[in-house]
């Protein structure tokens, strides 16, 4: 029994000696120096040197009396006042580091660790459309088109258009040429200022590729599978884009 509240004692901050001397004083009273000493077993100059710290944490005080000093502990029901004291600290933590989270954040090379997340079913990769439209600025898409679910393609058509349209930056867009797709940017007038249709049979593109920001979008709209992943990274959206302008010119525009 006598290990266990030892144990418990170093679990709320005191060390092995300062626990072992904590039970001794408690069991003996207000003691000197000496006492202490011959009864824990314990040298002198470790005693006072210990009840020092005790004192610091505020679980022993002294006394002196006559010319002799005497050290006593806090009966137990005022160590809750330690582990108060402990609770409210760690809240102050707590609080300081959700203000520092941005800041640390800042600071953190996004180049050497990419921040990437995975997406399956129709509601999942709503969020990535979603995603291409939050701001205005320029996306760069590769996409087949032709093989997209009618619900991904009503989306599209109803929310990613009208919320683009509103912007000041265009879009650009590499895409597979077919009824479908010349259908759909012409509803989508006012999105791209330039879209270059290419030869389905030459260049079967089966995933749609957006690029925006720092984010590159790798996303299968097939009814058959519905998933894709996103990957936060400047340095490999600085080579999609580039990649992108290689595929124009390969095009021809």
């Amino acid at each position: 029994m006598i290990t266990d509240v030892k144990k418990f004692l170093e679990s709320i901050g005191l060390s092995g000696k300062e626990a072992e001397l904590y039970l001794c004083s408690l069991r003996m009273g207000p003691q000197t120096v000496s006492t202490l000493s011959n009864k824990s077993g314990i040298a002198r100059s470790t005693v006072g040197f210990v009840f020092g710290e005790l004192i610091n944490k505020g679980v022993a005080s002294k006394d002196q009396r006559d010319s002799s000093t005497y050290f006593s502990v806090i009966p137990p029901e005022m160590l809750e006042s330690i582990l108060l004291q402990r609770q409210a600290e760690v809240r102050k933590q707590i609080s300081d580091f959700k203000d520092m989270l941005p800041v640390l954040a800042g600071l953190q090379n996004r180049q050497l660790i990419p921040n990437v997340k995975y997406y399956q079913g129709l509601e999942s990769l709503y969020r990535t459309i979603d995603n291409c439209c939050a701001t205005d600025e320029t996306v760069l898409f590769i996409s087949s088109h032709g093989n997209m679910h009618p619900k991904i393609r009503e989306y599209v058509e109803e929310v990613y258009v009208s919320k683009s349209q509103e912007h000041k930056n265009k879009n650009k867009m590499i895409l597979l040429d077919g009824r479908d797709s010349r259908g759909y940017v012409k509803k989508a007038q006012g999105v791209y200022d330039e879209v270059i249709f290419v030869d389905p049979k030459k260049n079967p593109f089966k995933l749609t590729v957006a690029i925006h920001g720092d984010f590159v979008n790798f996303i299968s709209y097939d009814p058959t599978d519905l998933s894709g992943v996103v990957i936060e990274n400047s340095l490999i959206a600085e080579h999609m884009r580039v990649m992108f302008g290689v595929l124009k010119e390969h095009f021809g525009c």
